[in-house]
């Protein structure tokens, strides 16, 4: 899988449908479409074609890293293209779709061309455009909610022209008007659940007055739309949408905004028990609301009681024993316990243990060589919390598996050679501390007792962490 973060941000424009997938489906026979490409800097000699978690086929690179694909009567729908990292192509029969990318400068690099291009275009590049406005989103969360609700609103409204725009000229499926329109208003409504919980965080639950229709949408959206079900934009916003109706439905017995608590998280699993009827939104925003918790949680108990309630509304057994396993791992990297003991490689190729680097409160965090833009943002933001909390260690562990790419890296970019460490065993240690997102930090006291086991450096209340760590003397 790409980098997590690389998963979260190329799934903002994507949606798959719920048609059967088959090459050899009869309905319409003799419709050919093609899918090639070429790979730049390729890591591994093969791509995976792949639709709803199924594979469909492993297709080999030519020695100059291009591949194709043929399949007689390919149904409409959204595919996954895989070669280490994702890449979303939505594809109608008879499309003859090529696409160039690098993996060095992965958003930079990409490009589409053929027939069918000019609809993967346009996605990527509505995907760019929200991009660009969620970066905005922590100045605009400042702003009064009409205000707010002007910003958004134009931007959703240029989109939308641009949209018309496209029908227009290149007259397009309804299924491809879908997934855009989708994405469109999925985006927009999400910013609107996200300002709520941030005014919630910030006004420590203060009453806070909103215009009269800023929540209208919340009358129209579809809860239950099996198109989208697969849809990370329209999944993210039933997300945050059920997080605001959790905390609003039990606010009196626990008035300040926390997503991670036992109480939240034991009420939004109750309301997705209730809301939600389509089988597979149901099951899996049940099973990731409660690893949410496991990763985030520290008292054995409560974890007991929510994997039990979970038990209960999620009767897929397969996800049982998977939410079982997640949680004794994560029961592993709980506050108050030891680190794991786990190898790391100096720059200069030698063994240490991660025990023996906690000479202070130390903040670990998490980086591969192979995601250029993600490692220089995170050293970027490491070099922003050194100069606020010298008090700290900052040890950046890099979890890939290629020391010279690593060791070629830091020294190019400058890195502190004596605060980074490649993993010895990646696949181990991943498992044993958990890194299961791009952007996770661990905080570590001076012996390496865990304090925090699984935090997001870019998190608006990391720093607040920190400070109160260092209260805790």
């Amino acid at each position: 899988m790409l980098s997590h973060l690389k998963l979260i941000k190329h799934l903002l424009f994507l949606v798959t449908f719920c048609c059967f997938l088959s090459c050899n489906n009869k309905d319409k026979e003799g419709i050919t479409t093609y899918l090639g490409g070429q790979i730049i800097n390729p890591k591994m000699d093969y791509v995976l074609l792949s639709h709803q978690d199924k594979k469909i086929d492993t297709i080999a690179l030519n020695t100059n890293g291009s591949f194709d694909f043929q399949c007689e009567n390919l149904q409409t729908n959204l595919y996954i293209i895989k070669h280490g990292e994702l890449q979303y192509v939505f594809i109608e029969p008879g499309d003859s779709i090529m696409f160039r990318l690098n993996t060095v400068g992965f958003d930079e690099s990409l490009a589409f061309s053929g027939r069918g291009a000019e609809k993967n275009n346009f996605l990527m590049n509505l995907f760019l455009q929200n991009e660009e406005e969620d970066k905005r989103l922590p100045e605009l969360y400042k702003l009064n909610p009409k205000a707010f609700e002007k910003e958004i609103a134009h931007t959703k409204k240029v989109l939308l022209i641009e949209l018309d725009e496209f029908i227009s000229s290149e007259k397009p499926s309804e299924p491809f008007i879908h997934i855009a329109l989708a994405n469109i208003n999925y985006n927009y409504y999400s910013r609107k659940e996200l300002y709520l919980s941030s005014k919630k965080i910030a006004s420590h639950n203060l009453e806070i007055q909103y215009p009269e229709n800023f929540f209208t949408y919340r009358d129209s959206i579809e809860l239950n739309d099996n198109t989208l079900k697969n849809y990370y934009t329209y999944y993210q916003f039933i997300n945050r949408y059920l997080d605001n109706l959790s905390h609003d439905s039990h606010k009196k017995q626990d008035p300040f905004f926390n997503k991670v608590s036992y109480s939240h998280q034991t009420q939004k699993l109750k309301l997705i028990d209730s809301l939600i009827t389509n089988t597979q939104l149901h099951d899996n925003l049940l099973q990731n609301t409660v690893k949410r918790y496991l990763v985030h949680a520290d008292d054995s108990q409560k974890e007991h009681d929510l994997v039990a309630l979970y038990k209960e509304l999620d009767h897929n057994k397969a996800h049982q024993k998977e939410v079982e396993r997640y949680a004794h791992n994560t029961a592993k990297i709980n506050a108050g316990e030891l680190i794991p003991n786990l190898a790391l490689i100096t720059s200069s190729k030698e063994l240490i243990s991660i025990q023996k680097i906690n000479d202070s409160k130390t903040v670990f965090f998490f980086w591969s060589s192979e995601s250029v833009k993600h490692y220089k943002e995170i050293h970027v933001r490491i070099a922003e919390l050194k100069s606020k909390y010298p008090e700290y260690a900052f040890v950046g562990i890099n979890t890939g598996k290629d020391f010279s790419a690593w060791h070629q890296t830091v020294i190019s970019s400058g890195y502190n050679q004596k605060n980074e460490y490649q993993l010895k065993n990646s696949t181990a240690a991943k498992n044993a501390l958990f890194i299961n997102s791009a952007n996770k930090a661990m905080i570590v006291d001076k012996g390496g007792i865990i304090l925090e086991g699984n935090s997001n450096l870019f998190n608006q209340n990391f720093e607040s962490l920190l400070l109160g760590y260092l209260n805790k003397k």
